[in-house]
């Protein structure tokens, strides 16, 4: 039996789950004494993709650098140990198999980009260009290669051969438009800033890579000597987007705005960084494909281990598949003086409160807002304390913050005092809710949330039915697929008494959100008006399950006691 009939065997066998535990769990020298070759070939292979089940990233390379070991003529086994040594940044192991795989089939292509990338990085452009030659049928891979290729042509002063690659540059549309984005930068670089302003404007109209389209065509034109022309555009950029407080935009902005030219020489190993870093969000992780936008953030890394976007992005990743401790390591790495910093720090923030290390995030909000202050992080600080519930100390921060704002700048970003109602709702200052929800829907009619919250609320007291509920319904039309928005609008039919409607609205909602314990605490209500009682409690214990406010928990503990009387009775 050869190894790869073996292997696939094993994947079929209905032992390989015992030999899964017997590789995962025993640490015996006996068991691999006593085990056959085909047999430890096995267990490591079916470890590694245990762990990569698991997610655990460090234990998949581990396995599968071992299977590997056992099985270098399996060249696809090969391909999965350098991918998992590359996803846990251990570069020197990745290089090593590598090195390995391309002995038994050089045209690998995952390997090829490993070593390529490592030799473009390390100055090395003709030795990277070798391992880039050669085509490949893997699509991914061939667009990784030939964003890096095109770069290191640059490297040598062959700017037509960049071109070239980057005109051809495969997958369809949004890399068609990744390749006008590299040849606009390369002819910046060659003093063509005409040619280039046109290519840029091309990326523009695609709408792809806004704000890295923004800051090399303000480069451009910086380069050129129009200090004043690549002010008003980036000016009119930030604008037209919301206006930048923090990161590179900012930053260009402020050297700008002294009459400077930037002066920012990036070096193509930079430039390919970057070009491996647009993609990894703006198409693979959007796709979720998320294994592939993680090797092109580490190949942008290997490129320029400074470029903290690409950091803060692959931290994003990480989080998302439970590795969050290598995520805060990466925050963690971005200097202060980064235009990445608050970016970086409020993502610090976020990993301590899905820790329930609450003091820590606030400790690290706080301490941002004093060394970084802006719009941006006084809304953090608000924010952290408005999911928490802590509505008497978000109220000051939201005060400020609306108050820091002018009227036009309102219109545009109303959210501040949507914020700000609630907490106002919450801290029983109704009457100046309402103003702030009215306020808001003045500047955004179609604010769903706006609608969704001051409808609630007037239904729960009782006010205003009539346009309550027409709030709510525009809400659902607006919302149609949120559970919150939907349980409104069967909570006001469950208020006047409307309880076959209610049910079935609540039912959509629970189905929409079912992990909500206001939405499932709301079901068994309107189960114990329809006489469902036996459901209705369960509906109740469930909700006890997800969280529910303490207000929620102690309204529920009675209902569970003595049914809704227990509650409608309360003063």
């Amino acid at each position: 039996m050869t190894i790869s009939t073996a292997l696939q065997r094993a994947l079929l066998c209905c032992a390989a789950s015992a030999l899964l535990l017997t590789a995962c769990t025993t640490a015996s020298q006996s068991y691999v004494d006593n085990t056959t070759a085909d047999g430890q070939l096995f267990g490591e292979y079916l470890a590694g993709s245990y762990a990569n089940y698991l997610e655990d990233a460090q234990a998949r390379s581990d396995y599968y650098a071992r299977a590997y070991a056992r099985a270098q003529d399996n060249v696809a086994l090969g391909r999965r140990a350098v991918t998992s040594a590359l996803t846990v940044g251990d570069t020197d192991l990745s290089r090593t198999l590598a090195i390995e795989v391309l002995a038994k089939n050089p045209s690998e292509p995952m390997s090829r980009a490993v070593l390529g990338v490592r030799e473009f990085s390390a100055g090395r452009y003709k030795a990277a260009q070798d391992y880039f030659e050669a085509p490949t049928n893997d699509l991914t891979m061939q667009i990784l290669i030939d964003l890096v290729k095109g770069w290191t042509y640059v490297a040598q002063g062959e700017d037509r051969k960049a071109q070239d690659v980057f005109s051809a540059l495969g997958g369809g549309r949004y890399f068609k438009t990744m390749g006008e984005l590299q040849t606009g930068k390369l002819l910046a670089r060659s003093g063509d800033f005409e040619t280039a302003e046109q290519k840029f404007e091309t990326v523009r109209v695609a709408e792809f890579s806004a704000i890295e389209t923004a800051l090399s065509a303000t480069r451009a034109r910086s380069d050129s000597g129009d200090i004043s022309g690549a002010l008003d555009a980036l000016t009119s950029f930030s604008e037209d987007n919301g206006t930048f407080e923090t990161g590179p935009v900012k930053r260009y902005l402020d050297v700008l705005q002294t009459g400077e030219p930037l002066d920012i020489d990036l070096t193509p190993q930079q430039e390919a960084a970057r070009a491996l870093t647009e993609p990894a969000f703006g198409f693979f992780a959007r796709n979720r494909a998320f294994d592939a936008a993680e090797v092109f953030l580490r190949m942008a890394l290997t490129l320029d281990p400074d470029h903290d976007k690409a950091a803060i992005w692959l931290g994003s990743l990480l989080e998302g598949s439970e590795r969050s401790d290598e995520a805060m390591g990466l925050y963690q790495g971005v200097a202060d003086s980064s235009p990445y910093i608050v970016s970086a720090r409020l993502s610090i923030a976020n990993i301590h409160f899905d820790r329930e290390e609450d003091a820590s995030a606030l400790t690290v909000l706080e301490d941002t807002h004093a060394r970084f202050p802006s719009f941006v992080t006084r809304e953090a600080l608000g924010r952290a304390r408005l999911v928490r519930e802590n509505y008497v100390d978000a109220l000051p921060i939201y005060d400020a913050l609306v108050e820091s704002l002018s009227e036009e700048e309102l219109k545009q970003n109303p959210q501040p005092l949507y914020f700000r109602g609630i907490c106002y709702e919450r801290t029983k200052q109704w009457d100046q809710a309402v103003k702030d929800f009215q306020r808001v829907l003045e500047y955004d009619p179609d604010n769903a949330d706006a609608l969704n919250y001051l409808g609630y609320t007037w239904v729960d007291r009782g006010e205003n039915l009539t346009e309550a509920f027409d709030m709510i319904r525009r809400a659902v039309e607006l919302e149609p697929n949120s559970g919150a928005i939907v349980d409104s609008l069967g909570w006001a039919h469950y208020r006047l008494g409307q309880y076959q409607e209610a049910r079935r609205k609540l039912e959509d909602a629970v189905e929409l959100s079912p992990s909500s314990a206001t939405i499932i605490d709301h079901l068994g209500d309107v189960y114990w008006k329809l006489g469902r009682f036996r459901e209705a409690g369960y509906q109740w214990k469930r909700a006890l399950e997800f969280d529910p406010t303490d207000e929620e928990r102690a309204n529920i503990e009675k209902k569970l006691e003595g049914g809704l009387d227990a509650v409608d009775a309360l003063p």
